[in-house]
């Protein structure tokens, strides 16, 4: 092993994945601060500028700075341990963005019927505490929505498509699932324990569903091609049609009907919805084996 290895490189998985934790914890209390000096609180929640530029600036602290500056110090090339120097399948990328098209719908139903989720008595302050941060995140959406300017399309798109696409799947599918991979050793229990984390981090208990199974295919694009661009890009994709649509629709009943997908007289939508999204998942699973056959 060459003598520049990296400073932390001989740490075991759980001790990376703790250091990690303890660099974007840093990084939030340096957004934290960085945010309640540049601005007031009333101002934050009261101007759509401030909130996305406070949006940007705990994105960049919490995954980016952090993701950036743990394989810096723990792996001995950086570049290649983040999968941001490997050649991208642009065909295989081309059909995941068709993936994430076609699969609108069916998210869309999946996320009404988790918001339908009713907690037993029991747990009844677990349910106002969820609830209660459900309704903090619609507020703070609601004021970047409202804003029908182009700018503040244009700005939406950069912050809640681009940066919060780049910045979490650097830190999620570059970081996390690679140190929990380490870990387990099994790279299907890292896929799925970084997607739950990945859906927890939001607070948005209930998006909870669909938030886990879009970082579980994020993850496996990972793993089946081996290029941190693909999941940054389709998750920015992700995120950009659903900024376009609340750009279009927000506040009218047209966006109620989008948000409501139930089954019923959305049946055969949602089902072609799911038949497509199943097709274009088994041509990348099944052009990634042919691919990986042609370069042997």
């Amino acid at each position: 092993m060459s003598n520049n290895k990296s400073i932390l490189y001989n740490m075991g998985g759980w001790s990376q994945f703790f250091f990690l934790c303890f660099l974007s914890f840093t990084g939030l209390m340096l957004a934290s601060f960085i945010i309640l000096m540049t601005m007031s609180m009333d101002q934050m929640m009261n101007s759509a500028n401030s909130m996305r530029l406070a949006m940007a600036i705990q994105t960049i602290f919490l995954f980016v700075i952090p993701a950036l500056l743990f394989t810096y110090l723990c792996q001995e090339k950086p570049k290649h341990y983040l999968k941001v120097d490997v050649d991208t399948n642009y065909l295989l990328l081309f059909i995941a963005i068709i993936f994430i098209i076609v699969a609108q719908p069916l998210i869309n139903s999946i996320s009404y019927y988790n918001q339908q989720l009713v907690l037993p008595d029991s747990m009844a302050s677990i349910e106002q505490w969820m609830r209660a941060s459900e309704d903090s995140a619609q507020k703070s959406l609601k004021l970047l929505f409202t804003d029908k300017t182009i700018f503040g399309l244009v700005f939406n798109l950069l912050v809640l498509a681009i940066v919060a696409g780049l910045g979490e799947e650097l830190f999620f599918r570059g970081c996390i699932q690679q140190i929990i991979q380490k870990a387990f050793v099994n790279r299907h229990v890292a896929i799925w324990i970084t997607a739950i984390i990945f859906s927890a981090v939001h607070f948005q208990f209930y998006g909870f569903v669909p938030r886990v199974l879009l970082g579980a295919l994020l993850g496996y694009l990972f793993i089946w091609l081996g290029s941190i661009w693909v999941p940054v890009i389709v998750h920015t994709a992700h995120n950009a049609i659903n900024v376009i649509l609340m750009y279009i629709y927000y506040g009218t009943p047209e966006f109620d009907q989008m948000e409501n997908l139930e089954l019923g007289q959305n049946a055969p939508f949602i089902i072609i919805s799911l038949i497509l999204s199943v097709a274009t998942l088994f041509m990348i699973y099944r052009n990634r084996i042919i691919s990986k056959e042609s370069e042997n």
